[in-house]
């Protein structure tokens, strides 16, 4: 009796099977860590162990050494991933005439009142936007101020969860990660998941034992409560933040695992830019172009790919993730793209940042990349030319030293951005919501 129950049972979990068919598509998961620069990765040759699980992950991925952000903030960075299109196109940006006010003032600033941004152009085909077309479910989790809706990134994604940012230190990874686990668990068949993180963003305070782990011996927390930290602690602060988050995106991996669909899905792991700590004597990110704020990690897991796994020189940009994944999935690259699948990349290798004027009297940067040489245009003409391979600390300006090649490289760079196509025109943004308003005031961009 037992064996034909137990026959019984079999022949009908068959039968629900053959009714819901799998879906035969591989998922595709799309991190962004926030703040996160590449040489502060194990898998980039950092000497602290602060990533071992993404160490795990990058031995299984392409491993891209010399990934370029296409601007050293948030926004643009983003909306680059998301559209293939670089700033001056996908019109994400400061903007001292933008649509968006970002309350009233800047906390102590004399020129409160212009502060401004502008968000993804209207009507842009992004990444979440070309998969849902093809019939994949796709979900966001978003963990910082400048991911919530009223800036645009929520464009194409039928489920966007940026809930509970309403703090300087943003959504912590392990919400995060929960809520990444719950949505991964309502889906039936193929689906797009952007996840991002924030924790290394600043103020660097990781919860529980990942805020103290790489501090010097005798360096207390409530030591650091009452003084400003040294740059020696604030790099381990920055650290522990990293190692934090790399241990909820861990359990993510985990997740996948156990549920059957990690070794068919797609996994890529970027950053939107990296940060300053104290290099040049500056902290932060967003008003340079400096290589600690533009190199980030690029790490890609296809399923199935031959070789499975290998580190690569070529200078890619977060507007090639959108044409390699359609590439890989089988989908065609939407029209206007700049961006180029990694391999038959011929594009320039460019980054923008145009700082508010209350934010920074330096001007606007714009970096071109050419083998070993980088050129940084300035708009009030400090303009930059270092040889990364021989001064990776970029510490020796070679303009007068090559004035042709600064020269032939500015004439590049102005010729390619210009030529660029604009934005379409920016819709009327919906008001920035109360949490949103309190986000960005904790973090000091209003008050």
């Amino acid at each position: 009796m037992r064996v034909r129950l137990r026959a019984a049972a079999i022949a009908l979990v068959l039968c629900a099977c053959a009714e819901r068919p799998s879906d035969p598509r591989p998922n595709v998961v799309l991190v962004t860590l926030d703040t996160t620069r590449a040489d502060h990765l194990g898998a980039y040759g950092y000497e602290r162990d602060t990533s071992p699980r993404l160490d795990e992950l990058a031995a299984e991925s392409r491993v891209y050494e010399r990934a370029v952000s296409t601007s050293s903030w948030t926004l643009p960075a983003h909306a680059a991933l998301f559209t293939g299109k670089f700033t001056g196109s996908h019109g994400a940006r400061y903007d001292p005439e933008g649509p968006l006010q970002l309350l009233d003032a800047i906390r102590g600033h004399p020129a409160w009142k212009a502060y401004r941004a502008r968000g993804l152009a209207a009507g842009e085909t992004t990444l979440a936007g070309v998969l849902a077309d093809a019939g994949y479910a796709t979900g966001a989790i978003v963990a910082g101020p400048w991911m919530k809706r009223p800036f645009g990134l929520d464009a194409g994604f039928a489920h966007y969860d940026d809930d509970g940012i309403d703090s300087t230190r943003g959504r912590l990874a392990e919400h995060v990660t929960d809520a990444a686990i719950a949505w991964i668990d309502a889906q039936e068949g193929a689906f797009f998941l952007f996840l991002n993180y924030y924790d290394p963003h600043s103020p660097y305070a990781a919860p529980g034992e990942w805020l103290t782990r790489f501090l010097p011996d005798g360096v207390d927390a409530s030591e650091l409560a009452r003084r400003p930290p040294s740059t020696a602690e604030r790099i381990a602060l920055y650290d522990g933040e990293i190692a934090y988050m790399d241990h909820h995106l861990g359990r993510l991996l985990d997740h996948l695992r156990r549920r059957g669909l990690y070794e068919a899905s797609w996994v890529v792991v970027t950053a939107d830019h990296g940060e300053l700590l104290s290099e040049h004597g500056l902290q932060g990110h967003g008003l340079h172009l400096y290589q600690p704020e533009l190199h980030v990690p690029l790490l890609v897991r296809q399923p199935g790919a031959d070789p499975p796994a290998g580190r690569s020189r070529e200078l890619v940009q977060p507007v090639d993730v959108l044409p390699l994944l359609c590439a890989g999935l089988g989908l065609p690259v939407p029209d206007g793209i700049q961006g180029q699948r990694p391999g038959a990349i011929t594009h320039p290798i460019v980054a923008e940042a145009y700082p508010l004027p209350v934010l920074s009297e330096k001007g606007d940067w714009r970096a071109l990349f050419e083998g070993s040489h980088k050129f940084v245009w300035n708009s009030r003409g400090d303009h930059l030319l270092f040889d990364l391979e021989r001064d990776p600390a970029e510490v020796h300006n070679l303009l007068h030293e090559e004035p042709g090649r600064a020269k032939r490289l500015e004439v590049r760079l102005t010729r390619y951005l210009e030529d660029l196509p604009a934005p379409a025109p920016a819709a009327s943004p919906d008001p920035l919501d109360a949490e949103t308003q309190e986000a960005l005031r904790n973090l000091g961009y209003a008050e």
